[in-house]
């Protein structure tokens, strides 16, 4: 009986292994899949800083604050298939807003109240969206040569990223900020 006991606490004590096993397992794959994705995020935050060329203060804090915020990671995109557009701006306060959308959702994030808070409505205008997923890039010049007359004079940052079968092009460009007071106070 003693011997039925022992084989009995062993049993229970492989199955209590297996289970611990089959979690750390599971732990380790849920984090390699995380640290997957942040390893490609950031490869892409290297290609939009290199396409963006720009390597003064803003640009800086531009590519510091992508990478702190991490916002790729929290928006849903398809890697087989997809174009995802981003709008920046880096703030003369220190502020950064980012719009990031594809066809189906946006995603917005911004620290000008402290931390940074993100919601699924946009923080640029409708017209801008609009000329950037047309990827309208004459019409951004026009815009910005007649409404943009804001002060202080902020740069937005516009990226364009199409994915196809896992790899990726981006195209970038930065205009000054412009509005049309008729035009875009509708939004």
């Amino acid at each position: 009986m003693v011997s039925h006991c022992y084989q009995l606490h062993l049993c229970m004590g492989d199955n209590i292994m297996n289970n611990y096993l089959s979690y750390v397992m599971l732990a380790l794959i849920l984090l390699g899949c995380g640290t997957q994705n942040r390893v490609y995020n950031s490869k892409i935050y290297e290609s939009i800083s290199a396409c963006q060329g720009s390597q003064d203060m803003i640009g800086k804090s531009l590519n510091f604050y992508r990478r702190q915020l991490d916002y790729l990671n929290k928006f849903e995109y398809s890697t087989q298939n997809d174009t995802i557009f981003i709008l920046e701006m880096y703030g003369v306060q220190g502020n950064m807003l980012v719009t990031i959308w594809n066809k189906n959702k946006t995603l917005s994030c911004t620290n000008e109240q402290g931390d940074f808070e993100c919601k699924n409505e946009p923080l640029f205008t409708k017209y801008m969206m609009k000329l950037v997923s047309e990827w309208n890039i004459p019409e951004i010049r026009k815009e910005e040569e007649t409404n943009s007359n804001i002060l202080p004079n902020e740069l937005i940052y516009a990226t364009k990223i199409v994915f196809k079968k896992g790899k990726y092009q981006i195209d970038c460009i930065h205009f000054k900020e412009f509005f049309n007071l008729d035009r875009d106070s509708r939004n």
